[in-house]
C-alpha cells in the first residue's frame, strides 16, 4: 500500500509506462554495447527506480547512458575471510547497537556472503530485525579496509537547474577507520589498541577565498555516544563544536549535509530502517572516463595527499553531467545489478527529512543513489553516486584493494531547482599508520591550520 501511494506521486508516468509497454508488446531492457539516448528513454523504464525516472530521462534531452557488461566486484578474500571467521557471533542490542561484532559482513547477506559461510546463519527477510541488521551491513561494508582519500576534490555549487554555476570549491578530505578493519588480520583489527573510534574524518577547504580554511573534524564511535564534531570558522578565528542535531543542516549553503556523506552517514542506530525489497537496476558501478582532478596532469592522479595546484574552470568542465548538470545519466557507463532498496526514515525531531529512499548494490553494499523526501512527504532531493573499480584506477595505491570507489557524488533540489556535483577521481584508499592518522584528526591541528 505504501509503495502504491508514493508512485501514485508520479501516476501519470506510470500509468503512460505501463500503457506504452502494454501497447507496443515489449518488455524495457538493455544490452551491452547499447547506448540509450532520449529516443530510447522508454528501454530503462523498470531499470531505474520509478521514483526518479521522472526526473532524470522523462524530459532530459540529453540522456546518454553506455551499457555495460555487468563487473565482478567481490570484496578482499581478508573480509570473505573475516566474515567466515567471525559469522554467527554479531547481534544487536536493545537500543540497536550492534555487539559481539569484528570484523567482516556482520549478517551474512550477501550472495559470497552466505556461500562463503555455508549458510550458517543467513539474513533472512523473515528476521524482525531484518532492516537494521541490513543496515549494520551496509555500515560495515568492505571500502578497501582503511578508507577514502580525497587529496584533492572540487565541488560546484549550481542553480537554475544547472544553468548557472556560481561558485566552484575545491579541498580535501580524508576518512579513517580505526575499528573492525580486515585488512589487519590475523594481528588486529584495531589502528590503535583498545580504540573506541569507529572512524574520523576530517574536510578542508582550500578554495574560494570567502571559505578558505573552513574546516570539520570528526570522530565517530562504536558505540551509541555521540560524535564529538568539531568546525573552524575562519571569520570567527576559532574552533566550535558542532551538536548531533546540526549533522542534517545545510553544509556550507550547498544541498548536502554531513548526514547525507555517503549517501547515509548518520547514526545507524537512530533511524527506523524499511526493506522494500530486491530488485534489478542499472548502476554506474565503474566508470571509464578521466575527469576532474585527475586531467590536471599525472602527478595529480596518483597522489596520496595534498594538490599539485588548484585546478582551471576548463579542467573542472572536462566531463559533462545530466540532467541539472549534476547527475550521472549523460556520457556515462551503467550496468545491470542487483540492488536492495533500505528507506531511512529518520527519529529526530525536525529532521528536513521524512524519508530516504536508498538503492544498495546487493554484491558490495556501496549506495548507488537516493531519493528524499521533505516533511511533507513530497520529493525533494535526489543525490547519485558514481563509482570506480580500484583495480581499474589510475592510482598504483588502489591495486589490491578489491572495492568500487566513489569517485564522483552529486545531488538536486528539486523544488529550488539548486544542484551540486562533487569530483575527485582521484580518490584512493591508502592505508596511514596509527600514529600518522592520530596526528592527522587532532583538534590542535585546526587551530594551526587556521591561524
Amino acid at each position: 500500500m505504501q509503495r502504491a501511494v508514493r508512485r501514485a506521486l508520479h501516476l501519470p508516468f506510470f500509468l503512460g509506462a505501463v500503457l506504452g509497454l502494454v501497447a507496443s508488446g515489449v518488455h524495457a531492457d538493455v544490452t551491452p554495447g547499447q547506448v540509450v539516448t532520449a529516443a530510447q528513454k522508454d528501454s530503462i523504464r523498470g531499470l531505474i527506480p520509478d521514483e526518479l525516472y521522472p526526473y532524470v530521462a522523462e524530459d532530459y534531452p540529453d540522456l546518454e547512458m553506455k551499457i555495460v557488461a555487468a563487473g565482478d566486484y567481490g570484496p578482499s578474500p581478508k573480509y570473505v575471510e573475516a566474515t567466515v571467521k567471525y559469522a554467527c557471533q554479531a547481534t544487536l542490542g536493545a537500543d540497536g547497537v550492534i555487539q559481539n561484532y569484528t570484523a567482516g559482513q556482520p549478517f551474512p547477506y550477501s550472495e559470497w556472503a552466505k556461500k562463503a559461510t555455508n549458510h550458517a546463519c543467513d539474513l533472512k527477510e523473515s528476521d524482525p530485525q531484518f532492516a537494521l541488521k541490513l543496515a549494520w551491513n551496509v555500515n560495515y561494508r568492505w571500502q578497501g579496509g582503511s578508507g577514502l582519500n580525497l587529496p584533492h576534490w572540487g565541488f560546484s555549487n549550481m542553480r537554475n537547474r544547472g544553468k548557472e554555476t556560481w561558485r566552484i570549491s575545491e579541498g580535501e578530505y580524508r576518512r579513517t577507520y580505526f575499528s573492525h578493519r580486515a585488512d589487519l588480520l590475523p594481528e588486529t583489527t584495531e589502528l590503535e589498541p583498545g580504540t573506541d573510534v569507529e572512524w574520523a574524518e576530517f574536510f578542508d577547504v582550500k578554495t574560494p577565498f570567502d571559505l578558505r580554511g573552513t574546516m570539520f573534524l570528526l570522530y565517530r564511535y562504536t558505540t551509541s555516544k555521540e560524535d564529538d564534531t568539531w568546525a573552524y570558522i575562519p571569520a570567527l578565528r576559532r574552533v566550535r563544536r558542532i551538536a548531533a542535531t546540526q549533522k542534517s543542516d545545510s553544509l556550507l549553503g550547498t544541498e548536502f549535509a554531513l548526514e547525507d556523506f555517503y549517501i547515509f552517514s548518520g547514526y545507524v542506530w537512530d533511524h527506523q530502517w524499511e526493506f522494500k525489497g530486491e530488485s534489478q537496476k542499472l548502476a554506474p558501478m565503474n566508470s571509464k572516463r578521466t575527469c576532474f582532478p585527475s586531467v590536471i596532469g599525472e602527478s595529480e592522479r596518483t597522489r596520496l595527499t595534498g594538490q599539485s595546484r588548484l585546478g582551471t574552470a576548463a579542467e573542472w568542465e572536462t566531463c559533462s553531467f545530466g540532467p541539472y548538470r549534476a547527475l550521472a545519466f549523460r556520457g556515462e557507463s551503467w550496468e545491470k545489478r542487483n540492488v536492495v532498496r533500505l528507506d531511512d526514515i529518520p527519529r529526530q525531531k525536525g529532521h528536513p527529512y521524512s524519508r530516504k529512499m536508498i538503492w544498495y548494490d546487493k554484491e558490495t553494499l556501496m549506495p548507488l543513489y537516493g531519493m528524499m523526501y521533505d516533511r511533507a512527504g513530497k520529493p525533494f532531493k535526489i543525490i547519485n553516486h558514481i563509482l570506480k573499480w580500484s583495480e581499474d584506477t589510475n592510482n598504483p595505491e588502489n591495486k589490491g584493494a578489491d572495492t568500487p570507489i566513489i569517485n564522483y557524488v552529486m545531488i538536486v533540489n528539486l523544488q529550488n531547482e539548486n544542484s551540486h556535483v562533487g569530483q575527485f577521481d582521484n580518490a584512493n584508499v591508502h592505508a596511514f599508520a596509527a600514529a600518522e592518522s592520530r596526528n592527522y584528526y587532532d583538534t590542535t591541528k585546526l587551530k594551526r591550520m587556521g591561524r
